[in-house]
């Protein structure tokens, strides 16, 4: 009679727990499948090691073992997905900022290609030649004006350098000339100085006759190569200019 009691109530259980599930399709208003079957099995289990008593609590137990399974399936569920996101917004991150790297080192090379052509326009706008009399190295008035203006373009650009490059024509020798051309250079400094260019940013160098292109019968020639030649170099350049005037 036990066993019969036992059975029936075992059965009505597990036939109350299918009925539940079949009145609802919300998952929200029944036991999850987990907690159905560890709800069913407890209480299979239960009443067959403690009779009715046992039936409550191994139902009660497995009830509670399915809902835990269910939850801690449900939890690892979830952080797996929160995983997969963050691995999929760190490698979006990621793309954006290789992107961003290179997007920048383009706009650098751009800044610095500029900033050459700007320099080479400024070498070549402001480069002339000042010109002297024959076994002279004094300066004529229009020279020294056009010597002022360079000045005070050039002294407020920091990191510019002017190069001064005295050459003479072919005629005399090679001492004189050297010496002649560099008093001719030295000239076109002091011009620049007194203008306001600081000494410390103007190189002086002395060529001699020794790039001289006109012979001495060319008497045209001769006083286009009696000259200084007026450069203005950047920055990057002025270490290289101060290295061959050692």
């Amino acid at each position: 009679m036990r066993k019969q009691i036992i059975v029936l109530a075992v059965g009505a259980l597990l036939a109350q727990t299918g009925w539940t599930r079949d009145q609802s399709d919300d998952p929200k208003d029944h036991p999850d499948k987990e907690q159905s079957i560890g709800l069913g099995s407890g209480a299979a289990i239960g009443a067959l090691a403690g009779g009715p008593v046992g039936l409550i609590i191994g139902a009660a137990m497995g009830g509670w073992l399915g809902d835990r399974f269910h939850h801690e399936r449900a939890t690892r569920a979830a952080s797996e997905q929160q995983a997969v996101a963050a691995r999929e917004q760190a490698a979006s991150l990621g793309q954006r900022l290789n992107t961003a790297e290179l997007e920048l080192a383009a706009s650098e090379a751009q800044l610095r290609s500029e900033r050459n052509v700007h320099r080479d326009d400024v070498e070549r706008a402001v480069a002339l030649d000042v010109h002297f009399r024959t076994e002279d190295s004094t300066i004529d008035a229009g020279d020294e004006q056009r010597l002022a203006e360079l000045a005070s373009f050039i002294a407020p650009l920091d990191g510019t350098v002017i190069r001064l490059d005295g050459h003479t024509d072919v005629r005399g020798t090679e001492k004189y000339n050297d010496a002649l051309a560099t008093a001719r250079a030295e000239s076109v400094r002091d011009t620049l100085v007194r203008a306001g260019m600081p000494a410390e940013r103007i190189v002086v160098t002395s060529e001699g006759s020794a790039e001289a292109t006109a012979t001495d019968q060319d008497v045209d020639g001769m006083a286009l190569d009696r000259r200084v030649a007026v450069t203005v170099v950047g920055l990057d350049d002025a270490g290289q200019v101060a290295r061959e005037t050692q």
